[in-house]
C-alpha cells in the first residue's frame, strides 16, 4: 500500500494501566468504537511504518481485528515505565525501518486529534527534518511529536518513566511549534472527568 509520508514511521503508545481513569480507557466506547480506533483511523495510509505498543492483550486483539489494507503490528510487552514503550517502539522502527528519518510519537487517548494536524505536523517535520516537530496550541504543547531519526539512541535511553517530552526540554532550539485549530486535539482522557469533559464537547454513544 502506498503511503503520504514515507520517510516517517509511528509508534503509537497504548499502555497505560489507567488508574485514574479507573478501567482501561483505551476500550471505552467512542462513538461505537474502542478509543484506540481513532489514532489507528487518523494514522492509516500516511506513514511508512507504524507500530502499536502496549501492555494490554485486549489492545493487541483490537489491532489483530484491522482490516487487512490497514493491518497494524502490535507489541505486547510487560515493562512498568514510559520510558520501556518509548524505548519499545524506536528499537522496533530501527530494526524494521532502518532508513525512516523521522520518529512519530502518538499516544491513543486523545479522540479529538484530527488527521488534518496529523498532515500538517509531518508536512513540517518534511521542510525541516533536522528539527523537534511537536503539536501545540498556543503556548500549550502537546502530542503528537516527532522526532528526527539521530535522536533513537537518546530515546532508547530516556529517564526511567520519562516520555519524548525530557528531549524536547533538553533541546528547546530544536522545537517548531505546529499549531492545532482547537486546544481540545490535545485532550487526553486521563480521567472520568476527561470523559465527562469529551461528552460536553462531542456527545457519542456507548
Amino acid at each position: 500500500m502506498n503511503v503520504k509520508y514515507s520517510k516517517i514511521a509511528c509508534i503509537i503508545l497504548a499502555s497505560g494501566v489507567g488508574r485514574r481513569f479507573g478501567a482501561n480507557k483505551l476500550l471505552t466506547a467512542i462513538d461505537g468504537a474502542p478509543m484506540l480506533q481513532h489514532i489507528l483511523d487518523i494514522s492509516q495510509g500516511l506513514f511508512a511504518k507504524r507500530i502499536v505498543v502496549t501492555r494490554h492483550k485486549e489492545v493487541a486483539e483490537i489491532c489483530a481485528q484491522q482490516q487487512i489494507i490497514i493491518q497494524i503490528p502490535c507489541l505486547l510487552h510487560d515493562k512498568p515505565y514510559l520510558s520501556d514503550t518509548v524505548r519499545l517502539g524506536t528499537s522496533y522502527i530501527k530494526q524494521q525501518l532502518p532508513q525512516a528519518e523521522g520518529l512519530l510519537f502518538a499516544v491513543a487517548d486523545q479522540p479529538l486529534l484530527q488527521q488534518a494536524s496529523l498532515i500538517r505536523l509531518a508536512e513540517s517535520f518534511l521542510a525541516q527534518p533536522q528539527k523537534i516537530h511537536r503539536l501545540y496550541h498556543e503556548s500549550t504543547p502537546g502530542n503528537p511529536i516527532i522526532f528526527p531519526a539521530k535522536f533513537a539512541n537518546e530515546l532508547q535511553q530516556l529517564p526511567q518513566d520519562k516520555g519524548g517530552s525530557v528531549l524536547t526540554k533538553k533541546h528547546p532550539e530544536l522545537v517548531v511549534k505546529v499549531p492545532v485549530q482547537d486546544i481540545n486535539e490535545l485532550l487526553d482522557i486521563d480521567t472520568q472527568q476527561d470523559k465527562a469533559k469529551l461528552e460536553r464537547l462531542r456527545p457519542y454513544s456507548e
